[in-house]
């Protein structure tokens, strides 16, 4: 076998979508650190059934007819041209082929928290995850919290092939110039895509405790892209007392989501659930102090006392915290985990299964 290992990467992610949240982001930084890494262990192959100019890295493997892409066009691409390793980052691996396979799992959101999933992920996920598991050489999660539920739902899965692997969160510039936006002088902040599993309900309710009881003077900030089964986020915010403090910015670029990184005084993560949770590390990364529920990355980090943990079936207590947390200011010490990392935890898997 050749030293370098030559790995096809799924990417049809970067080529159909325009604002990356987590998922997406994953995928681009593998591909960015393993050019800046170069091809001496591992040559990372990026393929997508589309070209994308500004992407002029992958390959583009033609759909075949209409049949589905990574049912036939991938495998025969597979077959036609050597790898030693195909990785699906997002759940799914191609049905037949010979070429060992990788697959990370982000989360399993659709058997923890079904009703908080679109129908169509639903039917999806069920059907694509089992087989991906089954099929695969090596399996990547980005937490404990994973590990050990895939292992609760998919008991016939071999804990040895599960890799627990952090995603990095040093993607943004920790100094540099702000972008020109229209900030409040103080404020707490969430980012993430708007849809239930992020319970934003309940961080709105939480806040507007924060503020009828402490008095504090500090904005809410949203920031992330609209997503689907929002009636009970829209019916709170519509009937918040404190609805002028509160503002759902979407998805900004990164040189603006660093600039609201630097000048927050709080990170809110209420979510009944995350796979890692790449925006609360990357907040402790710039030393912004952290409420969170107990789930994903945030989990498996050593206890510090910029970071507080609190399950989300009290508003009072949330907001209690948050208030502590606000007049206290303890900033995070801990060193996060960077995407060189996470890149070089890959490059080892993917040796281990190419010798396999």
């Amino acid at each position: 076998m050749n030293s370098t290992v030559r790995v096809a990467l799924d990417a049809r992610v970067l080529t159909i979508q325009s604002e990356l949240a987590g998922i997406g982001q994953y995928i681009n930084q593998l591909v960015q650190e393993s050019q800046a890494m170069g091809t001496h262990e591992v040559e990372l192959v990026p393929l997508s059934f589309r070209a994308d100019p500004t992407r002029p890295y992958v390959t583009v493997v033609n759909p075949i007819a209409k049949l589905p892409w990574q049912s036939v066009a991938v495998p025969w691409h597979l077959w036609r041209h050597h790898y030693d390793v195909f990785h699906g980052p997002a759940f799914s691996v191609p049905p037949i082929t010979r070429t060992p396979l990788v697959t990370t799992i982000h989360d399993v959101t659709y058997l923890r928290f079904p009703k908080t999933v679109n129908d169509d992920t639903l039917r999806y996920l069920t059907r694509v995850v089992p087989l991906s598991l089954a099929r695969s050489e090596a399996v990547v999660v980005p937490s404990s919290e994973v590990k050990d539920d895939v292992l609760r739902y998919f008991p016939d899965t071999k804990a040895s092939k599960i890799r627990v692997i952090a995603l990095g969160a040093d993607r943004l510039p920790l100094e540099g110039a702000d972008r020109a936006i229209d900030i409040p002088p103080s404020y707490i902040m969430h980012v993430g895509t708007v849809e239930p599993r992020k319970n934003l309900a309940f961080l709105l309710r939480a806040y507007d405790r924060l503020k009828e009881r402490f008095d504090v003077a500090h904005h809410l900030i949203l920031l992330g892209g609209s997503g689907w089964k929002n009636q009970e986020f829209r019916q709170t915010l519509d009937n918040l007392p404190h609805r002028d403090s509160v503002h759902l910015l979407g998805y900004v670029d990164d040189e603006s989501m660093a600039t609201y990184y630097r000048h927050a005084s709080l990170y809110a993560m209420p979510a009944h659930y995350e796979g890692f949770g790449i925006p609360a590390i990357e907040a402790i990364r710039f030393g912004v102090p952290v409420v969170a529920h107990p789930t994903g990355g945030i989990r498996d980090l050593p206890m510090d006392p910029g970071i507080r943990t609190l399950s989300t079936f009290d508003v009072d207590l949330w907001a209690e915290t948050m208030a502590v947390m606000l007049a206290e200011g303890p900033v995070p010490r801990l060193t996060v985990p960077t995407w060189h990392q996470t890149w070089t935890h890959h490059v080892t898997l993917y040796q281990e299964v190419a010798q396999r």
